[in-house]
């Protein structure tokens, strides 16, 4: 097995930050789909992200390589898959529920790692992905309000988000994460647009939480923390990044309690529970295993 790169504290910290800026992305994306349509707020969503980073680094996103536009626009496609399940999940789910499905991306992780190696997964791993489908059946159980159509859609946003890391941690060593970053964003944003002719009728009313809600997920969960995350897996590995990831559906729960009232019950806790601790399971036990 390829030996992990270090990890680097800077990175740590960074990739934490990117955590719980998306953590509270649950929240404020849920409130501006009141008046918004999905596609149309993703693609407003990624072209301000787009703007900004043109804004801010004109000269390193546009001195670019057709290698670099080429696994861009793949990272891209990941992302749009994953968004637009996500997106269109909230309005079917609450935020909380939307947030610990997602982070069973993090448990796919070492899976898909292994598979592209073209090695078995680790018992560990299997383990990993019993505790997690078990805390995924008490999340969506009756006692914590059922699954439901959202539900579903966000489990094909986990498996979306689990390949774009996978992808990121091969291409971000080779390549300048800033015309990485800048043109995957590009690709997603054109791509939620081309989505929005066709499935809805655009809608981005000026509402305060939609306008919110861009800031939020234009500047900062997208310009600066997929800039972040490009650059910290050139530090570090994909299956540390993963576990940073971690305490994105922590945030989630948090920042719902406080702005939507959320509470996820019994049954939802224990549910959320199990799947942190897949999560962790997945990733420390690779890391064990490969220490000795």
């Amino acid at each position: 097995m390829r030996p992990e790169r270090p990890a680097s504290i800077g990175a740590d910290l960074a990739l934490l930050a990117v955590a719980a800026v998306w953590g509270l992305t649950f929240s404020a994306v849920q409130r501006a789909l009141d008046a918004a349509a999905p596609m149309s707020f993703l693609a407003a969503r990624f072209a301000l992200a787009a703007v900004v980073l043109g804004l801010f680094f004109p000269r390193r996103v546009f001195r670019i390589s057709w290698r670099v536009v080429t696994i861009a626009a793949l990272l891209g496609c990941w992302l749009t898959a994953g968004y637009a399940l996500q997106t269109v999940g909230l309005l079917h789910t609450t935020a909380s529920k939307s947030a610990f499905i997602t982070g069973l991306s993090v448990v796919l992780v070492p899976v898909l790692s292994l598979v592209v190696s073209g090695a078995l997964p680790r018992h560990s791993s299997l383990l990993a992905v019993l505790l997690a489908a078990g805390g995924l059946y008490l999340l969506t159980s009756p006692g914590a309000m059922g699954l439901n159509r959202g539900d579903l859609l966000t489990l094909g946003c986990a498996a979306a988000f689990a390949l774009h890391i996978v992808t990121t941690e091969r291409a971000a060593p080779r390549h300048d994460p800033l015309p990485l970053a800048f043109w995957q964003i590009v690709t997603t944003g054109a791509a939620c647009a081309l989505l929005m002719g066709f499935v809805e009728t655009p809608r981005l009313p000026l509402t305060a939480w939609t306008v919110a809600a861009l800031a939020i997920t234009g500047v900062f969960a997208t310009a600066v923390a997929f800039a972040t995350q490009m650059w910290a897996q050139r530090r570090t590995s994909a299956t540390h990044v993963a576990v940073i990831f971690t305490a994105e559906p922590v945030f989630a729960a948090v920042f719902a309690r406080f702005i939507q009232h959320e509470v996820l019950g019994s049954a939802g806790v224990l549910g959320g529970v199990l799947i942190l601790a897949g999560i962790l399971l997945a990733q420390v036990g690779p890391r064990r295993s490969a220490s000795r």
